[in-house]
């Protein structure tokens, strides 16, 4: 299954989008994405690996060295939810509506940021 998956992988460049420098034009973005089912891929790795992003553990994504750090969204299309890690200190879960997101909230609720609960309860109110 694996095997036939890599063949699925998709790749788009766009345009340099991070900030105002004048040689963005010399840069692009690349985007990697593919469309399959939670258990088609060894997702706790991807999660560890983006939880590593400034430490000297494995597994790691991008190169060793440098700056250079892929952003990693997992997208669920049936729910219309996006989970993105930023680092080892969180994520994010963004959703297209209140309603889809609400059991999330409610189960993972201690997990909030405090800096953010009060805005957050606000929009579930």
């Amino acid at each position: 299954m694996l095997e036939r998956l890599k063949f699925r992988l998709k790749q788009e460049t766009l345009p340099y989008i991070f900030g105002e420098e004048e040689d963005a034009d010399k840069y692009s973005t690349s985007q990697f994405y593919l469309r399959c089912r939670k258990q088609d891929i060894r997702y706790t790795l991807l999660i560890k690996a983006a939880c590593n992003e400034d430490f000297p553990l494995k597994p790691k994504l991008g190169k060793t060295e440098g700056s250079y750090y892929p952003d990693l969204f997992f997208v669920n299309v049936t729910r219309n939810l996006i989970f993105f890690i930023y680092d080892d200190r969180g994520c994010e879960v963004i959703a297209s509506d209140k309603g889809s997101i609400r059991s999330t909230y409610e189960k993972y609720y201690h997990l909030v940021d405090e800096n953010y609960r009060t805005e957050i309860d606000r929009l579930f109110k």
